[in-house]
């Protein structure tokens, strides 16, 4: 069985992307098209036709990515090509996948294009891989429930682009040894040593070969010669910096701080080493003739102009972000209108969270649910016992009896009676909460089995290292618990069929 939940259930309240799905029409001053079919209708409308010898060129660049890689080119490009609409997607370029979210997003673009097929638009999922992020602590780690994780560790430089970084034989071996210990099928091998970005390439084959899904990488010669005139301009005072200073105290004035930080130039520039160094630090090193001998595949965008050249080159319909992805790209509406880029509709992605049988127990035991925060093992615990010594609240109920009745008491006898009785009555609430403490410890000691069984549900399934499931664990291992991947997928769109707005999919345990 999957549940399906608003989104907006699920996300803080107040948060932009919160506040983006639940009333988007009031941050019309922000972005103009909302999350919902609708709004992919009126960004289509509003961009008009699609620039198609751009769009050839971008996928005779993907195409030759696809041959590079040693991957025929999915199906997807021909429709790409001829102009079919996007639904893009994109996130730094995780070794062996990363959070489930990985997984998640781009499910929700395919989705997205799913629902426009079927009202009659062509459309495809487009993944960007982000492949010249130089936060490689961020995107080396995948874990999988019992502390089991694929650590990659190889010899790199320093603020070199994650996709450059290579991938060898070492690395290989240990994915698969972990694959081995997490998973119950085995994973697809490689066989020479590549780039991340190529290996990422080869994953994304792997889980979502048989969709109508098509990968670009950002970091292409070809691609930023195309669009090397928005890239450069932020060299002659002519970028995007001016419109993020005037979002930016919109924003703060909306959400009390901005996402991203303004800066007068939103460059990097990556040197024949490989090295990525910020545009003002590379002029101060180099000087600005040295910016006249720059070839465009040495630049690099920053994430608040990068969304502005990915979206320049594919020209999407729609972008489906993560919750913290929208709210920045909310500080982007500007910056978008300043090069003429049409702004597509902005998505929060959909998520999902896996129960299997022992954390379904678990949950229901300390009667938590995905729309409530993370709790650590030691917090389910203490929640599970305060339930079960809580009862129907009858403790409280003769606890608060009996103090309006002392109150009412004291109200009849002269002095500084009622005063005193509540003062009484404060030190025995608090005498109650440590005896209650006391209750506590004896029914953990007297069911520690029962004790020992949520906490480690909560700390190795539901919310590992007390973080929401999707955020930590890798799908990999989520998708075989709901059934495996074919079945996971193939609930997640049935759930989806339909859906007008970002959800959240709670799966329940395969009878």
């Amino acid at each position: 069985m999957v549940q399906r939940l608003a989104q907006r259930a699920i996300l803080p309240l107040g948060s932009p992307a919160s506040d983006w799905c639940s009333a988007p029409s009031e941050l019309q001053s922000f972005w103009p098209f909302s999350g919902t079919l609708e709004g992919i209708a009126e960004a289509i409308a509003a961009r008009g036709s699609v620039d198609h010898s751009r769009r050839e060129f971008v996928a005779d660049c993907i195409r030759k990515q696809y041959e590079n890689v040693g991957i025929k080119a999915p199906e997807a490009l021909t429709s790409f090509a001829k102009g079919a609409e996007v639904i893009s997607v994109g996130h730094q370029l995780q070794a062996g996948g990363g959070p489930a979210f990985f997984h998640y997003k781009i499910l929700s673009a395919l989705r997205w294009a799913a629902q426009l097929q079927a009202s009659g638009t062509p459309a495809v999922a487009v993944f960007w891989m982000a492949a010249e992020d130089h936060d490689f602590e961020e995107v080396s780690q995948t874990h999988a429930p019992g502390e089991r994780t694929f650590q990659w560790t190889p010899e790199r430089l320093e603020q070199a682009p994650v996709g450059r970084i290579p991938w060898d034989a070492q690395a290989e071996q240990k994915w698969q040894d972990w694959c081995s210990s997490a998973l119950k099928s085995p994973c697809d091998s490689v066989s020479e040593s590549m780039p991340l970005a190529h290996r990422v390439r080869h994953w994304l084959q792997e889980w979502f070969g048989g969709e109508n899904l098509l990968v670009i990488d950002g970091d292409d010669a070809g691609l930023k010669g195309r669009a090397e005139a928005l890239l450069t301009s932020e060299w002659s005072g002519d970028g995007i910096a001016p419109a993020l200073r005037e979002a930016e105290k919109l924003y703060t004035a909306k959400w009390a701080s901005a996402p991203l930080h303004v800066q007068e130039n939103n460059l990097f520039v990556i040197d024949d080493v490989g090295r990525r160094t910020r545009a003002d630090r590379w002029l101060q090193e180099n000087g600005r003739d040295a910016v006249k001998r720059l070839r465009p595949e040495q630049l690099s965008p920053n994430a608040a102009l990068r969304p502005v050249y990915q979206e320049f080159l594919l020209q999407s319909a729609a972008f489906a972000g993560g919750p913290s992805e929208v709210g920045y790209w909310l500080m982007l509406g500007g910056a978008f209108r300043h090069h003429q880029v049409a702004q597509p509709a902005l998505l929060v992605r959909d998520g999902a969270f896996v129960h299997h049988g022992p954390s379904l127990r678990a949950a229901e035991a300390c009667h938590w649910t995905p729309q409530k925060p993370a709790l650590t093992g030691e917090a389910a615990v203490a929640a599970w016992a305060d339930l079960r010594l809580r009862g129907n609240g009858e403790l409280e109920q003769a606890f608060e009896a009996w103090s309006a009745a002392l109150i009412a008491h004291a109200q009849g006898v002269p002095g500084d009676a009622v005063p005193t009785t509540r003062a009484a009555l404060t030190n025995m609430e608090k005498d109650l909460t440590h005896l209650r403490k006391k209750w506590r410890k004896l029914l953990r000691q007297q069911h520690a089995d029962e004790v020992e069984v949520i906490r480690k549900a909560f700390d190795e399934w539901i919310c590992p290292k007390g973080m929401a499931q999707e955020r930590r664990l890798s799908a990999l291992p989520l998708m075989e618990a709901a059934g495996g991947a074919a079945v996971f997928m193939e609930k997640w769109h049935e759930a989806l069929r339909g859906a007008n707005e970002p959800q959240f999919l709670v799966y329940h345990p395969v009878p």
